[in-house]
């Protein structure tokens, strides 16, 4: 059923009025979604916190896919997620919400951020810088190809989004390298945007000398690239940084699938992208891939395989103030022998980890099971809070959104 709510954010376009805990209770509904699930139940290793069931599926909401968890700058939690198709690229899919004002005890229902009728909806990340929160979004109506590229902003303080705006559309100004347009090639033809394909924004990173990179994928004639983009200081221009690709010319495609990129930021001002690489049955790669960067992102390295098992899943990197790099993802490969396997690959994204390391990714000193198999536990996403020394952690299954707290302390 539509909530007053839900009703009230499809008419406005806007995520406002999200319920605090001290409104009254016939105002705003606060919703629990099944009983809290002790660490020790959830993966047989006890943890502090338990693991709370924010949000699940009903019969308006019958699937969801990617949530991402931010504390806002109003002190709020927000988890956005897509939802309201039945699938992945369903044009009836829409972006929505859910906001705790308690540090996570309890959350809102959910309120529907942007709908559009005849296109879908998809928001890959969301990124908080100088008071604002920013949601990378997109809309398609046809294929991958078609989406625009959208990113809404938020009042200060985080408690509503208020400008929505195309990005990534309009040529460059010079020295500025649009990931639609692209650089001018050679041959002096600037290339049609749908040449370039998709764009995909992934988790922004604030380096310890404040500059922000924002990972992102594209596509160029069938060509997948991965790299790097740096924001101006209002989020309205983009330099692109790195053009990190795989060509197979043995076939069967023209090369490894790269994308869904997470920084991680090293000693010495180097950085490393781990980056998921699709596989199929004639290349069984089954490891993320990595591409390292010695001059802070301007140039990047060719790709190469990691011995990170990965069964085809977003890895995300939490990198915390004193140089540790936490990893969260599933080190599992597919069965590929299996014939069934492209009809349920989802159930290969078990077990879910964290893998902490202090050598730069030399080493994992610490790898912890958070969600143990045969359970599903995919797009991991958080944030680190070092006022509350405590790492914000969210993932799905594609009908449940699972939140807990991981206290700096456990990982040690």
């Amino acid at each position: 059923m539509w909530t007053e709510r839900t009703l009230a954010a499809l008419a406005t376009g806007v995520f406002a009025g999200v319920c605090s805990v001290g409104e009254a209770a016939d105002k705003y509904a606060i919703v629990r979604c099944g009983r809290d699930i002790t660490q020790a139940e959830y993966s047989g290793y006890p943890m502090k916190c338990e693991v709370r069931q924010i949000f699940h599926v009903d019969k308006t909401y019958t699937w969801l896919r990617e949530c991402l968890l931010q504390r806002m700058p109003d002190g709020s939690l927000c988890c956005v997620f897509f939802t309201g198709g039945k699938f992945d690229g369903d044009i009836n899919n829409m972006v929505a919400a859910i906001r705790s004002d308690d540090d996570g005890k309890t959350w809102s229902d959910i309120e529907v951020i942007r709908q559009r009728k005849g296109a879908g909806c998809w928001a890959p990340s969301m990124f908080v810088h100088k008071n604002r929160a920013c949601l990378f979004w997109c809309t398609k109506s046809k294929g991958w190809h078609d989406m625009t590229n959208r990113i809404l902003v938020t009042e200060p303080g985080g408690r509503t989004f208020t400008e929505d705006r195309v990005i990534l559309q309009d040529r460059p100004e010079e020295g500025v390298a649009d990931i639609r347009n692209g650089t001018t090639p050679r041959n002096g033809r600037a290339p049609h945007p749908l040449e370039w394909g998709a764009v995909d924004i992934r988790h922004g990173t604030i380096l310890r000398n404040g500059r922000v990179l924002l990972p992102i994928k594209w596509e160029e004639k069938g060509v997948l690239y991965v790299g790097v983009m740096e924001p101006n200081s209002d989020f309205t221009s983009f330099t692109r940084y790195g053009r990190v690709h795989k060509p197979t010319p043995e076939g069967p495609t023209k090369c490894v699938p790269l994308f869904e990129n997470a920084i991680a930021e090293l000693s010495g001002g180097r950085l490393a992208m781990l980056i998921r690489g699709d596989v199929n049955r004639h290349r069984r790669a089954g490891y993320l891939w990595r591409s390292d960067s010695n001059d802070g992102g301007k140039t990047w390295s060719d790709p190469y395989l990691t011995d990170i098992p990965n069964p085809g899943t977003k890895p995300r990197i939490i990198n915390l103030p004193d140089g540790r790099i936490v990893l969260f993802h599933n080190p599992n490969k597919k069965d590929y022998a299996d014939p069934n396997v492209h009809k349920n690959h989802h159930r290969h994204r078990t077990r879910l980890e964290m893998w902490v390391s202090a050598d730069d990714m030399k080493s994992w000193y610490l790898k912890r099971t958070i969600v143990s198999a045969p359970k599903v536990a995919q797009y991991p996403d958080g944030f680190y809070d070092a006022d509350r020394k405590a790492i914000y952690l969210c993932w799905e299954d594609d009908k449940t959104i699972y939140f807990q707290r991981i206290l700096l302390e456990e990982l040690s």
